[in-house]
């Protein structure tokens, strides 16, 4: 059941209006139509898979990571 409720923004601070509309977009993208909406497990599966591939990427043959020189200011 949907229910609509009133909530006075003007006695908050303006930076804590601006927290609490992030929060609220937040929430509507988690628990939103689209993240209702039942997806197949081998579809997310998948999907993920793909995601993978795409963003690895190959080290040349005989790459020695170096964590001194990653850590280097």
């Amino acid at each position: 059941m949907a229910q609509t409720k009133e909530i006075n923004l003007n006695v908050l601070p303006e930076e804590i209006k601006k927290e609490l509309l992030d929060f609220y977009e937040y929430l509507v993208t988690k628990y939103g139509k689209q993240r209702l909406e039942r997806k197949s497990p081998t579809k997310d599966k998948n999907a993920f898979f793909e995601s993978v591939k795409m963003h690895s990427l190959k080290l040349p043959g005989g790459y020695k990571f170096n964590r001194e020189e990653l850590h280097e200011r």
